[in-house]
């Protein structure tokens, strides 16, 4: 049977949907049987269909888009920014919950055909396949609407305020909860339709929306995701989400973590980690990619974002996948641990691997630089305006003030006709001249 592969993204940079795409396929056993969707916006799916037609010759590929469910979705989101520096605008898109609906986007086909597949995967755009994906497909869900993999770094009072879900009744939930992380998901789509998943994530996006306080300061939809299964979802093996691959700072668990796979301050040193006071390190030492099935690059160091000037030192450091087919790199060295050498390079050169010259220039979104700069350049000019306008404002008021000033000596000077003055005349008449 087929295996349909799902990946949803409105980004017009299309590099990180090609490696996740074409790395999946290079180490998935039979290629052949691997169905990939992506589902995008109207604007962006002629371009995206043109470029994987060329790019990634011999790998199945649908496009998808729904502009009346992309307009549902859409309905639901509300961005709180000001109530937490957490959240980030930008996973207030659609597509960051486009997940939850993929039964919705791929029923239709370019023909018209309805297709009703049981059973989907779902990848995150900003990863890097090194196992087979047809273990995801083949496995037996055992009544759950999904599967996920259990992070136990991070629990859910990291996610969640559960003083504001106990003032909405909710005093069930316990903080100390291992997260699933959302990077990759196996659904059992009649399962997921049945026990209504996406009707109980828009209910708790519109409770987030109409709550006194925000329900959740981090993230946009893994907290209502984690919400609705309410731990109800299979756990799949801890390889299936080798995370943080491009993150910066470590937590003091995470770098608990790192002592007890044999890191000592000598390793930190040679990878060129700091080690803060407080106990975090930066940038991220990442250990589990040695046997990762999967490769997650969360985290705002994203490979394709990176100066190309960055030093190595500068950026997270993964540890040599034993699966993976390239052996030149451009920098590498051996730490050991436990007395045991193991090597270590920089992550980004474990996407890039998966990414030929060609398409990563033809992918790219050469408009943004542009973008940016044109940002910049309206937030200078408005703070330009804004600083113009306030000077004005300053020189009204400071020229009301000598008006007023002027009427009131002038009154005075009518009042007095027979010029005789008081102390507090002359100092009327004194404080006027000082002004003018």
């Amino acid at each position: 049977p087929k295996i349909h592969v799902c990946l949803c993204s409105d980004d017009p940079d299309l590099r990180p949907a090609a490696v996740a795409i074409s790395s999946a396929a290079a180490s998935a056993v039979e290629p052949s049987r691997l169905v990939f969707h992506y589902i995008t916006s109207p604007e962006l799916a002629p371009l995206a269909r043109e470029l994987f037609y060329n790019y990634l010759p011999g790998i199945r590929i649908h496009v998808h888009h729904n502009a009346t469910l992309q307009e549902r979705i859409d309905s639901f989101i509300s961005f709180r920014g000001q109530d937490t520096m957490k959240m980030r605008a930008s996973l207030a898109t659609p597509f960051n919950f486009a997940p939850f609906y993929l039964h919705d986007f791929v029923r239709h086909t370019k023909g018209g055909r309805q297709m009703n597949h049981r059973r989907l995967i779902y990848l995150d755009t900003d990863t890097v396949v090194l196992g087979d994906i047809a273990e995801l497909h083949d496995l037996d869900l055992q009544g759950h609407a999904c599967a996920a993999v259990k992070y136990c770094l991070q629990h859910w009072d990291d996610y969640m305020d559960f003083d504001a879900l106990r003032e909405q009744g909710f005093a069930y939930f316990s903080p100390r909860s291992c997260i699933a992380n959302r990077g990759v998901m196996v659904i059992d789509a009649p399962a997921w339709r049945r026990q209504n998943i996406t009707g109980k994530i828009e209910d708790w996006l519109l409770l987030y929306r109409q709550s006194r306080r925000p329900l959740w300061v981090g993230g946009m939809s893994q907290p209502p995701w984690l919400l609705a299964l309410n731990g109800d979802f299979m756990e799949l093996s801890e390889d299936w989400n080798c995370n943080s691959l491009g993150r910066d700072t470590m937590s003091v668990r995470e770098v608990a973590d790192l002592r007890k796979v044999g890191f000592d301050r000598s390793g930190l040193r040679i990878l060129g980690r700091n080690l803060s006071k407080k106990g975090q390190v930066s940038p991220f030492v990442v250990t589990c990619s040695r046997s990762g099935k999967l490769l997650h690059f969360n985290g705002a160091m994203k490979p394709w974002l990176l100066d190309g000037d960055t030093e190595q030192a500068g950026l997270p450091s993964c540890s040599l996948p034993t699966r993976f087919p390239v052996s030149a790199w451009s920098w590498s060295v051996l730490v050991q641990l436990f007395c045991r050498g193991v090597a270590f390079l920089s992550c980004a050169d474990l996407w890039s691997a998966f990414l030929t010259p060609e398409a990563g220039c033809a992918m790219k979104d050469f408009d943004q630089e542009w973008r940016d700069d044109e940002v910049k350049w309206h937030n200078r000019r408005k703070e330009l305006q804004v600083a113009r306008e306030q000077e004005k404002k300053e020189e009204l008021e400071r020229q009301a003030e000598v008006d007023k000033a002027q009427l009131d000596l002038q009154a005075l000077i009518a009042q007095k006709s027979d010029d005789v003055y008081t102390i507090a005349d002359l100092e009327n008449k004194a404080g006027y001249e000082r002004i003018v």
